[in-house]
């Protein structure tokens, strides 16, 4: 199968964040539940790498600052018997979660439905406490998964080469310049360029590219979500475009691949070598 574009999803695609959006969401997480609720702090951690991927397959959750809310409002619902950390995590269970969310997207106004709201948890101090905790430190922590070789190579072949982010324009615009593959970009959508109703699995954002680099090319979109997947299934509609599932962040392979595939990924693969060879076929790589 021939394409003419690629685009690629920033996190945990191009560039690997387990080390940093995951585990700022994780600090974030506890750090407001001991320091703004009063919740007696763990030696342990609260959240693994797995819960946080978890949570994100509930749908909706591409933007952290929402992952942290949502996150938030789950362990207030199980109302702990006393306020200590080692008390959520003991009672948390993020696959029962996951398994009785299995309709669709969830999203803020879904777990706000599911667990209710509180007047305690601010967005606005989530996002101050997490833009803290992420260009102060974990941000550093970033490495690229897709080798820029690769990269050079699809511009070489004549692909052109998108990328569409739920990242906000200047953190997009600074990954992509710190690993020095701005130039080889054609087309970019972030947060910025997104309505907030219409931020993945809405197609918009897919579509918005399209616009920019031909109606009538080929595309095949690359994220690591369930979410990316049912955002290609809209994006179908107006445009040639495939979906490819890219696992080789994911902290649970096997389970996240069976959600990618029920989410309609048109390919599911674990590393850059075999991405390549389902952009570029053997018979074209030469």
């Amino acid at each position: 199968m021939n394409f003419d574009a690629v685009i690629f999803d920033i996190d945990n695609v191009l560039v690997d964040t387990r080390a940093s959006y995951t585990d700022c969401i994780r600090k974030t997480v506890e750090t407001y539940l001991a320091a703004v609720l009063g919740f007696q702090p763990s030696r342990t951690p609260l959240l693994t790498r797995q819960d946080v991927e978890q949570f994100k397959s509930l749908g909706g959750f591409n933007d952290d600052w929402d992952t942290c809310y949502g996150f938030l409002l789950y362990f207030l619902s199980l109302k702990p018997k006393r306020r200590r950390l080692n008390e959520l995590r003991k009672q948390k269970n993020i696959p029962e979660l996951v398994r009785i969310a299995r309709s669709g997207p969830l999203g803020v106004a879904g777990i706000e439905k599911k667990s209710g709201k509180h007047t305690v948890v601010s967005m606005e101090k989530i996002a101050d406490m997490f833009q803290r905790f992420y260009l102060g430190d974990f941000v550093w922590n970033e490495k690229m998964l897709i080798p820029i070789s690769s990269l050079k190579r699809l511009k070489r072949e004549g692909l052109k080469v998108g990328v569409l982010t739920g990242r906000n324009g200047e953190e997009a615009h600074f990954a992509l310049r710190r690993f020095r593959i701005d130039s080889l970009i054609d087309a970019l959508t972030t947060q910025d360029d997104t309505p907030k109703t219409k931020k993945k699995p809405n197609p918009y954002g897919l579509l918005k590219i399209a616009a920019r680099l031909g109606r009538s090319l080929r595309y095949l979109y690359v994220g690591d979500l369930p979410d990316d997947m049912l955002a290609t299934r809209g994006a179908k509609k107006k445009v040639k475009i495939f979906s490819c599932g890219f696992l080789a962040a994911s902290a649970s392979p096997c389970e996240m691949k069976r959600r990618l595939k029920k989410a309609g990924a048109d390919f599911v693969c674990s590393a850059p070598a075999e991405l390549m060879q389902i952009i570029l076929p053997k018979s074209h790589s030469a």
